[in-house]
């Protein structure tokens, strides 16, 4: 199911730390018509952990009856507990999201037999909702081992693949290795998306597919055209587009580079906040060198 650029969907709030409806629905569409694969809202980019579960079933019933099934949405459900990741994953499956993603739990050390106990309990309250293993240790600490990856996929059916933002190709190759043929591999990280496809992998979620999609749809597509040589150039394209987005405060500049291409997402959540004026200055000055404004 998750195959190509998948854009790790940015979520608008209004200045009071509320949804922006409106913003939204318009961005989805932005995403769209720019030739995305697939959908990720609610991660780390959509700030799926600073928000209530009310904010994010919103969040996901907007997102859902926006996209209207043009692409799949894969949403991000995890939480620190394992209620709270049940009651967002039955209810994205109850309005019709086309999968889930599930982060291990942050903040507490939890080994193997703790994690498996979790994602045991996730995948058998919704046993019909195809489901992804999300590991991003650099954020929530807690890591998903390759064995234990292979034995949650053994035991449930409903588990079909991983979502890998370690930004380690040796961990990535264990994935590809334990799973087998029929699971999708998705690196998370724009760095790697070129040697993960060689490796393997079916797709990125994608952070600057956020704001410029086109340049990780163009990777994407010319690597599935065997244009291996373009892929290459535009790697390195892409990743100077992504070191440019780091200038500011984290996940920011998302939000400021596409208002510079006139597409409103709204502002940030505390305790994010919004760039100075020399960090737009320094990100618009960048962009611009890329020609990409």
């Amino acid at each position: 199911m998750i195959h190509g650029v998948i854009p790790a969907v940015l979520t608008p709030f209004t200045e009071r730390g509320e949804i922006n409806e409106k913003a939204l629905r318009d961005y989805i569409n932005f995403l769209i018509s720019k030739g995305v694969h697939g959908l990720f809202p609610l991660g780390t980019n959509g700030c799926g952990p600073l928000m209530s579960v009310a904010d994010r079933k919103k969040v996901i019933s907007i997102v859902v009856d926006e996209t209207k099934k043009r692409v799949p949405v894969i949403v991000h459900t995890g939480a620190i507990s394992t209620q709270e990741t049940i009651e967002v994953t039955e209810y994205a499956h109850e309005v019709g999201t086309d999968a889930c993603a599930v982060v291990t739990p942050w903040y507490f050390p939890l080994d193997d037999t703790s994690l498996e106990l979790h994602f045991t309990a996730v995948a058998e309250a919704i046993p019909s909702l195809p489901m992804y293993l999300y590991n991003i240790p650099g954020n929530a600490k807690n890591e998903l081992t390759p064995k234990l990856v292979g034995r949650l996929a053994e035991k449930h059916g409903n588990i079909v693949g991983i979502k890998d933002s370690s930004k380690d190709l040796s961990r990535l190759k264990d994935y590809l290795s334990v799973l087998g043929e029929g699971y999708d591999v998705v690196v998370g990280t724009d760095a790697l998306v070129y040697p993960a496809l060689e490796m393997g992998a079916t797709g990125v979620v994608s952070a600057v597919g956020n704001c410029f999609p086109e340049v990780m749809v163009e990777l994407y597509e010319a690597f599935i055209s065997g244009e291996f040589s373009k892929t290459k150039e535009l790697q390195y394209r892409a990743n100077e587009v992504r070191d440019v987005l780091k200038l500011g405060s984290y996940i920011t500049p998302y939000y400021e580079a596409l208002k510079l291409r006139g597409v409103d997402v709204g502002k940030v959540k505390l305790p994010l906040r919004a760039l100075t004026e020399l960090e737009k200055e320094k990100l618009k000055q960048g962009l611009q060198e890329l020609n990409l404004l």
